[in-house]
């Protein structure tokens, strides 16, 4: 069969179909399926690539269409980071990637979306200092890495998912130093 061209949408009610036709036999082989409920299936190998973006300006307004980035802070005098509106789903992640010495934050968009989940903040001078902190639940919609305290050390990993439209689920790992202190506010 020949090639064919479309411009513009190709719509099917049942599926479409990747397939192969052994040379042989004339046997089909299925290798990619997207059934009518848009499931997708196949054989072979999906690539799959995050967008890293280096944040290096004072402020950064996150995007929607900025879900599942891997933002790396790379503003030593501090960054605020704002997130979208909640919606189920969205994900983000940020890497301290260069030490701060002025705040660093991550703020919802607004104060009814809150954190939910944890910070672990490990002190790499002393071994056995490491404490982990768990948002109240009430009014936490900031994450502020302000102090070397509260996990501003370079190697920080905070990872953020919308389980709701108000709920952005925290997993930090940090490295911080002296009295260990929350980051939740």
């Amino acid at each position: 069969m020949a090639n064919t061209t479309f411009n513009g949408p190709v719509r099917s009610e049942g599926g479409f179909e990747q397939i192969s036709k052994a040379a042989g036999t004339g046997a089909i082989t299925t290798n990619l399926d997207i059934d009518t409920s848009g499931n997708i299936t196949t054989t072979g190998y999906v690539s799959s690539y995050a967008n890293v973006s280096s944040i290096t300006s004072a402020t950064k307004s996150v995007e929607s269409t900025d879900s599942g980035t891997i933002f790396t802070l790379n503003r030593a005098a501090g960054i605020v980071v704002t997130l979208p509106t909640a919606v189920a789903g969205y994900n983000y992640t940020f890497i301290v990637g260069t030490t701060f010495t002025g705040a660093g934050q991550i703020n919802t968009d607004n104060a009814s979306d809150l954190f939910s989940g944890f910070a672990q903040i490990f002190d790499p001078a002393t071994a056995t200092d490491v404490n982990t902190f768990i948002p109240d639940g009430s009014d936490d919609d900031t994450i502020d890495l302000g102090a070397a305290t509260q996990g501003w050390l370079v190697g920080g990993v905070i990872r953020l998912v919308a389980t709701s439209a108000s709920v952005w689920h925290c997993e930090a790992f940090l490295h911080g130093d002296g009295s260990l202190a929350t980051p939740f506010e």
